[in-house]
C-alpha cells in the first residue's frame, strides 16, 4: 500500500493512503489534529515525501483523502506535483483542528490553499455540512437548499469555510458565488446523524466547479 510520510521538525510521522491506522506516531487523543489533501486541480495529483507517495484523482471521491490524525503542533511538510507543475507546503495544526490542504490550478502552475476548521459544537442527532470556497475570484460563496433558495451557508470568503448543523434529511443543494448559481444541483443524499459533509467550490478552466465529499477520519 502506498504511503505518505510527512517530515516533521522533531519527529517523523507516517501516513498510509486509505489505511485504517495510517499514523505511527501521535500524541494523546486530546492533542490530535486532522489533516487531509484535496485535489482541486483538473489533473491527477501526487503528494510526495522522498520515495513515499499518495495519489489523488482529478474527479470523484478519490480526489480527496480522508482526514489523517496527526500530532498537534508538529510542523508537517510535503511536496505536491500535478503534471509538470510542482509546489511544496508546510502546515502546523492546533489541537482539535481539521486542516484541508487543497491543490488548486494557478495559470500554468499550481498552488496550495490551506483551510482550517475548528469545530465548536457537536450534536449526535444532527449532520454537519460545510462549504469550502477555494476560488479566489468568488468573493462570497453560499449554499442554498435547491429549488427553495433557502440559505444554509452565506458569505464564505475565498480560502475559508463555514459549517452548520442541520437535520439528517435527504438534501439537495445549490452552490452560489456572488449571488449567481455555480454548477448543477448537488445531491448530498440522505444525511446521517453525527456525520460531517463538505461541499467545495473551486475554479475551473471553463467555469467554476463544485463537488461534495463525506468527511472521514482515519
Amino acid at each position: 500500500m502506498k504511503k505518505l510520510i510527512f517530515a516533521c521538525l522533531t519527529s517523523a510521522l507516517t501516513l498510509a493512503a486509505h489505511a485504517d491506522n495510517p499514523l505511527y506516531e501521535t500524541g494523546p487523543a486530546q492533542d490530535s489534529s486532522f489533516v487531509r489533501f484535496l485535489n482541486a486541480s483538473e489533473d491527477k495529483a501526487n503528494v510526495v515525501n522522498g520515495a513515499a507517495k499518495v495519489a489523488l484523482a482529478a474527479q470523484g471521491d478519490a480526489r480527496v483523502s480522508r482526514f489523517y490524525s496527526v500530532k498537534a503542533g508538529a510542523k508537517l511538510a510535503a511536496n505536491v506535483q500535478v503534471g509538470n507543475a510542482k509546489t511544496s507546503v508546510e502546515v502546523v495544526a492546533k489541537p482539535g483542528e481539521f486542516v484541508t490542504i487543497a491543490i488548486v490550478s494557478n495559470g500554468t502552475g499550481i498552488t496550495t490553499v490551506v483551510v482550517k476548521d475548528t469545530p465548536t459544537d457537536f450534536n449526535a442527532s444532527k449532520a454537519s455540512v460545510a462549504l469550502l470556497n477555494l476560488d479566489s475570484t468568488c468573493n462570497a460563496a453560499g449554499l442554498n437548499v435547491a429549488e427553495k433558495n433557502t440559505a444554509i451557508l452565506e458569505a464564505v470568503k475565498p480560502a475559508s469555510l463555514q459549517r452548520r448543523l442541520v437535520n439528517p434529511i435527504s438534501l439537495k443543494t445549490q452552490a452560489i458565488c456572488d449571488a449567481k448559481d455555480v454548477g448543477k444541483t448537488i445531491d448530498l443524499g440522505q444525511l446521517q446523524p453525527g456525520e460531517r459533509y463538505s461541499v467545495v467550490v473551486m475554479p475551473g478552466k471553463k467555469a467554476r466547479q463544485t463537488f461534495f465529499v463525506r468527511d472521514s477520519t482515519s
